[in-house]
């Protein structure tokens, strides 16, 4: 890895005129730019990630807090034994069985009852908490402050990843056609020279 580094730091070096070298073709120069601009684009990435984390973390909490002020928990009730269930799509194994009873908990407009996933071992008429919103229909519970926030970090360092992959595999890629259409080049004014040609006749 830091051997790769320091090639192709030494490359870019060779490539930018920074160190004099007669071999310099114009391509090298071509490719240098671009190689620049994508380090420039990869040092950018760093705060438009932490940007877009930060954004994102904000539209979360919001989003979490309509949750929160929308729904509220209630108790129900389990009015059937839970019985095992394989997903049709899935095949039979211990991590693909689910346990599912019928629940019913109170509305404001009376009794709601639902089958539903419940906690393995439970037995009719125990008691587990839900959220329901305002017209008493079963909702996800609101995320969490530790989730939303673990939500936006892992998004912002994925687009983060992303882009520093995408740059500096740019820029090894344009390295790598810069040096094959070198030695093409080479091996053209090799083959000239075999001919009889000379230097200053390019």
């Amino acid at each position: 890895m830091i051997a790769a580094l320091k090639a192709h730091a030494g490359w870019l070096v060779h490539a930018l005129g920074l160190a004099r070298n007669p071999l310099r073709r114009p391509i090298d120069r071509v490719a240098a730019a671009i190689s620049v601009l994508l380090l420039l684009v990869a040092l950018a990435a760093v705060p438009a990630a932490a940007v877009f984390g930060k954004t994102l973390h904000e539209r979360l909490a919001e989003r979490a807090a309509v949750a929160a002020a929308t729904s509220h928990p209630v108790t129900a009730v389990l009015l059937t034994p839970p019985s095992l269930s394989t997903p049709a799509s899935e095949g039979y194994n211990q991590d693909s069985l689910t346990s599912t009873a019928s629940v019913q908990w109170q509305t404001g407009s009376g009794p709601r009852t639902e089958t539903m996933q419940v906690p393995a071992g439970s037995s009719r008429g125990d008691t587990l908490t839900i959220w329901a919103d305002q017209h008493g229909d079963r909702v996800p519970p609101p995320p969490t402050q530790s989730s939303v926030t673990a939500s936006a970090i892992f998004a912002a360092l994925l687009v983060l990843l992303i882009a520093e992959l995408a740059c500096f595999g740019l820029i090894g890629g344009t390295q790598h056609l810069a040096r094959l259409l070198a030695l093409r080049g080479w091996e053209r004014e090799w083959a000239f020279l075999q001919r009889g040609g000379t230097w200053s006749q390019r």
